[in-house]
């Protein structure tokens, strides 16, 4: 219970909370400071996306030979640094590639690919629920924790303090309690035969897995989703004024947008654990896109509704991703597999915001992505229902 409580602080204070769940609020301060169109800021998490999914096999492979804890602890530290250059933005284009770029593969030394194999390790009968609540749950209850903090953060402080802040909160929070309490089971058995929820003696090899259906089946499906609600929240305040509602109402949305979330990955993870079949998941797929057409309405109630089921939709599906594969491909090179499907969903996170920036710059108005968005939420609900049986146990 100890490492899984590091594990979430961890994980609380990783890429995906800290940079990507707060981004919404730093994108019109810093793009109004330096003059950038709703494309430009964007950018940031495509870059830190790609390069952490180009990164994606080498630190997943550097976990599963070193150990977690090598891996870790200096990431931790060379995660909160990117933070500190991103504070020092000066409006050059050129500066903001070169922190993204490094942004990504530093904060995938630190980040689910490390966390979901030290939780794989520890446990067995719950291990669908127990991911989903860690790479899940702690994401969606930190992102709303850091919204509100950065909003206070951000009139005292300005943007560049905030994220100054954020990089201290690494190094004096989750540091410690790494370095602490955070420790990979002892190996009893081979990796693929550790009480893994899945079937046992499996063992793939990583490049068997890249060639597999099921991989590009959910991986597909995983970053249509995560694209599309990233993108979405990431414009959602801009967006709103559009739709007509206040930005207090707006930032109350994004903040419910993260808290539904560990509720969404506790029942997704339940479910998980029991289904005999992932196409039946294809259930908690269509969540987002129930809650994206209930946003189209010109009620402000159901846009707040809308957009906290699409959160919650998008959290379950992102604490599903290492039950999926660890479920089809066993354990024994799990880090070096989930490394490159972390990679492949970082990459889809920021590829969301920056498309529909881009519709925005070109059509002058958010509604030109309504039917992107409508699209890629059904084609991934279509492509869940789809994925073969598991192996056989």
């Amino acid at each position: 219970m100890v490492v899984a409580i590091a594990c979430s602080i961890c994980m609380g204070l990783s890429f995906a909370p800290v940079f990507m769940g707060t981004f919404p609020l730093f994108l019109e301060p810093v793009s109004n400071e330096f003059h950038w169109s709703a494309a430009i800021f964007p950018q940031a998490m495509l870059i830190s996306g790609l390069t952490g999914a180009l990164s994606g096999p080498a630190v997943g492979r550097l976990i599963d030979t070193m150990g977690v804890r090598r891996v870790l602890l200096p990431g931790l530290i060379a995660w909160a640094a990117t933070l500190v250059g991103m504070s020092f933005l000066n409006g050059s284009v050129v500066t903001l590639y070169l922190v993204s770029a490094l942004m990504g593969p530093l904060a995938a030394t630190c980040g689910p690919v490390a966390l979901a194999k030290v939780i794989s390790g520890w446990f067995d009968r719950s291990r669908g629920i127990a991911l989903s609540a860690v790479l899940g749950g702690s994401v969606a209850i930190f992102t709303a924790i850091l919204l509100v903090l950065a909003r206070v953060l951000i009139v005292d402080l300005g943007w560049r303090g905030t994220y100054l802040t954020f990089a201290g909160m690494i190094v004096l929070i989750a540091l410690p309690v790494s370095f602490l309490f955070l420790r990979e089971a002892p190996d009893v058995a081979p990796p693929d035969m550790m009480g893994m929820p899945g079937p046992v003696g499996v063992d793939v090899k990583p490049m068997a897995a890249f060639r597999s259906r099921p991989f590009w089946t959910v991986m597909a499906a995983s970053t249509l989703i995560c694209a599309s609600a990233s993108g979405v929240a990431s414009h959602f305040i801009p967006w709103g004024v559009e739709l007509g509602i206040s930005g207090g109402t707006a930032t109350f949305a994004l903040t419910l947008y993260s808290l539904v979330g560990p509720i969404s990955a506790l029942i997704a993870g339940a479910a998980a654990d029991r289904l005999p079949r992932p196409g039946l998941l294809a259930v908690v797929f269509a969540v987002p896109l129930l809650g994206f057409l209930a946003m189209l309405t010109s009620q402000e109630w159901a846009i707040v509704v809308g957009f906290a089921l699409l959160g919650a939709g998008f959290a379950a599906v992102a604490g599903l991703l290492p039950f999926f594969t660890s479920r089809y491909f066993g354990l024994a090179n799990a880090s070096t597999i989930f490394g490159v499907a972390v990679g492949l969903t970082t990459l889809s996170l920021g590829v969301g915001p920056v498309v529909l920036g881009l519709l925005r710059d070109t059509w002058g108005s958010y509604a030109s992505g309504i039917p992107v968005v409508v699209g890629a939420l059904l084609l991934a609900v279509l492509l869940t229902a789809t994925l073969p049986r598991y192996p056989n146990r």
